[in-house]
């Protein structure tokens, strides 16, 4: 009897951790995004070249520099990753980014005006997840991975359209 006894508190405590994690999970966002942002001196033509055609990724993204990327149609596909163009406008650009085991990305590149030619590139990563505890938990580490890697690309594109003239 006394075995009986310690497999129904095990049960029950299980069922009792596993709520609480699920209720602590429902607290947090189900839209998550991540962004940072950059000053640039140049033309927003010249940003819309860069950010607005994959097959112009290679001069600034390193993961682009390092593997292989095939480009078919508006997608790039890197290991085991894959980033679909979905629209476009003179100001803001929108990609699908599709990882491997995660929910897709809304990435958008938007430039704007400060004064002159000085203009701030905005990048997101926009992630919709949902109520899972799982989901919920993994989308705590998006801003610090995601985030640290975005800064460093963006330092990139900084370098590429200093150093680059579109007409090259």
């Amino acid at each position: 009897m006394g075995i009986m006894k310690y497999v129904k508190l095990i049960i029950i405590s299980v069922f009792f951790l596993s709520l609480l994690v699920t209720g602590i999970s429902l607290l947090f966002p189900s839209k998550v995004i991540a962004s940072r942002a950059i000053e640039v001196n140049t033309s927003a033509d010249k940003i819309a070249y860069f950010t607005s055609d994959l097959s112009h990724w290679n001069q600034w993204m390193s993961d682009w520099k390092e593997n292989k990327v095939v480009l078919e149609n508006n997608t790039a596909h890197i290991g085991t990753q894959r980033v679909r163009f979905l629209d476009k406008t003179a100001t803001k650009v929108n990609y699908e980014w599709i990882a491997t085991g995660q929910k897709p990305y809304l990435v958008t590149f938007e430039w704007t005006l400060l004064k002159d030619s000085t203009y701030v590139i905005h990048w997101s990563f926009e992630q919709n997840v949902k109520w899972y505890p799982w989901e919920k938990f993994q989308t705590l580490l998006n801003d610090k991975l995601l985030g640290a890697k975005m800064e460093i690309e963006l330092q990139h594109l900084q370098e590429a359209i200093n150093s680059k003239s579109i007409n090259e």
